[in-house]
């Protein structure tokens, strides 16, 4: 059963794969930086409606221009990244809001 993710959801189940790295280490702001441009791919490519970039800079926190930004990095990345970062949130999305349904099934 397809879904359709909110950009709010995308951001969310990405924040639960990727959390924030912690400020001390010593690649703190590169991390976090790579992290948004993850959350702004994913939440750009998934619904099916498209979200605006401000829309999806108020899901992470922060500017739509910034996310503009991290859109371009995102579609400048490989294909295959990109596609592996899309398959590991749609699963996590999919076995989130299915849990019931495979108990029940399986």
């Amino acid at each position: 059963m397809p879904t359709n993710p909110s950009a709010r959801r995308v951001v969310d189940t990405v924040n639960e794969l990727l959390p924030d790295p912690p400020v001390k280490r010593k690649n703190a702001i590169k991390l976090r930086k790579h992290r948004e441009m993850i959350m702004s791919g994913c939440a750009w490519e998934m619904p099916v409606i498209r979200p605006s970039f401000p829309e999806i800079g108020a899901a992470i926190g922060i500017s739509h221009t910034t996310v503009m930004i991290h859109v371009k990095d995102w579609q400048a990345m490989p294909w295959q990244d990109r596609y592996g970062w899309l398959r590991l949130v749609e699963g996590r999305i999919a076995s989130e809001s299915q849990s019931l349904d495979a108990v029940l099934c399986g």
